[in-house]
């Protein structure tokens, strides 16, 4: 019989909220006598908020808390540890996913390493804030990785334990823990499957708030190319350094001088040391890619 742990982070939500979460994935996989659900509660240092003696005596859970705030990824991280099921789901407590299609993403397991439920569906309530930099982070994530990418970041997945083994040291204790899983399933050859789901409007008060969400989706989008496509960033400012370099020295200095001035061959050779630099960070990608590789067989 195929093993699942459920992992649902929380910080700082209502008993209530998470009750309605769990209840909804029972009752989803009450239907699926032929797999054995585990859910597992990370509590991340919810402040009163958060009762944890309302979980008493539920059948089938474990309730885990850190003493304090450590983050989305540490709160996932703490779950997988916790569980021993090679298969893995994760998803948000606050009610924005539709938990009654996780066993959907569970059947197709059997032939892929990870199922994503993208929010494409018919029905997707992000705010408008958020909307911008999430398509300017999904776009560049499909540059970094050479193949289309339609939601880098989704909260409701499933994927298998030695995915998570295998990508265990990259992953990040903040928001950015979904963004790696998938820049880093990709890039390790993974077979990755998508599944267009809805996103609801959140219960309860974000705390999303607009500027730093923005400033931490920059900071993604470089950590994610700076760990997996380093030479599909450093080879742009490489060339941008050059073709300044060039056309100051070639269509201005030689021209009204006679000779390539200092800044232009200052200029050609940051260009030339940015390159460089690109091609060790990309000689170092692969280093750990072939080390993990041989660590698996």
């Amino acid at each position: 019989m195929p093993q699942l742990d459920l992992i649902i982070p929380v910080y700082n939500e209502s008993a209530e909220v998470v009750m309605r979460t769990i209840r909804a994935a029972q009752d989803a996989f009450r239907g699926e006598p032929s797999i054995e659900l585990a859910v597992i509660i990370v509590d991340d240092g919810s402040r009163a908020a958060f009762d944890p003696a309302a979980f008493d005596g539920i059948p089938g859970l474990r309730l885990l808390r850190h003493e304090y705030n450590r983050g989305y990824g540490a709160a996932l991280k703490t779950g997988i540890r916790a569980g021993s099921a090679p298969w893995i789901a994760i998803t948000d407590s606050d009610g924005t996913y539709p938990i009654a299609r996780l066993p959907e993403l569970v059947r197709h397991m059997a032939t892929h390493d990870t199922v994503v439920g993208i929010r494409t569906g018919d029905n997707v309530s992000i705010p408008a804030l958020r909307r911008l930099p999430k398509a300017f982070l999904n776009q560049f994530a499909t540059y970094l990785a050479g193949t289309h990418i339609a939601d880098l970041n989704s909260g409701m997945r499933v994927f298998t334990r030695e995915l998570a083994e295998y990508l265990w040291d990259l992953f990040p204790p903040g928001f950015s823990f979904t963004s790696t899983m998938t820049m880093g399933s990709l890039s390790g050859g993974f077979r990755v499957k998508e599944i267009p789901i809805d996103y609801y409007k959140r219960e309860g008060s974000s705390s999303i708030s607009p500027v730093q969400d923005t400033i931490r989706f920059f900071k993604i989008a470089f950590r994610l190319g700076l760990l997996f496509s380093p030479l599909r960033i450093f080879l742009p400012v490489a060339a941008v350094f050059m073709v300044v370099g060039l056309v100051k020295g070639i269509l201005i200095d030689y021209r009204h001088l006679g000779a390539v001035g200092n800044f232009s061959v200052a200029v050609l050779i940051a260009g030339v040391h940015v390159f460089l630099m690109g091609l060790l960070a990309e000689l170092v990608v692969l280093s750990r890619k072939l080390g993990r590789s041989s660590e698996s067989r």
